[in-house]
């Protein structure tokens, strides 16, 4: 069996974020982007609102309502999508963050790996690493 690539690995995370905020909220991102840089992996998402959160956005109570709820959620869920991506990327996540912009229906997300994953990828191709 072939070693995944780095893009599988993005791809694989995406289909896993978006499975997991479906079975959390009811509702998936429109879109998902995966970037693996170096110990760390960065996951945007967009278009993250349910319907009844959209019509929410519209006053100021309704944004803070949200984001709220949203922190609260990804505080009570964290430790298991950290291991459902830990299992992916092949070593622990240390830590993560999250951040959530309503009015843009977009969540971003930090998880920094006990590990420089994408290493294995330069190193696999035996392409030069990065300067950091």
């Amino acid at each position: 069996m072939n070693q995944p690539t780095k893009g599988m690995i993005e791809a694989e995370i995406a289909n896993a974020v978006s499975r997991f905020q479906r079975e959390q909220q009811g509702r998936g991102p429109s879109d998902v982007k995966v970037h693996l840089v170096g110990d760390a992996l960065l996951v945007r998402c967009t278009g993250i609102l349910t319907p009844t959160e959209a019509h929410l956005v519209a006053t100021e109570e309704g944004r803070r309502l949200i984001r709220s709820a949203r922190q609260e959620l990804r505080m009570i869920s964290r430790n298991e999508i950290e291991a459902i991506i830990a299992n992916i990327v092949g070593c622990k996540v240390l830590r993560s963050y999250g951040d959530v912009n309503v009015e843009a229906a977009e969540l971003v997300e930090v998880y920094i790996l006990e590990e420089n994953v994408e290493k294995r990828f330069l190193d696999a191709s035996n392409l030069p690493a990065r300067k950091r």
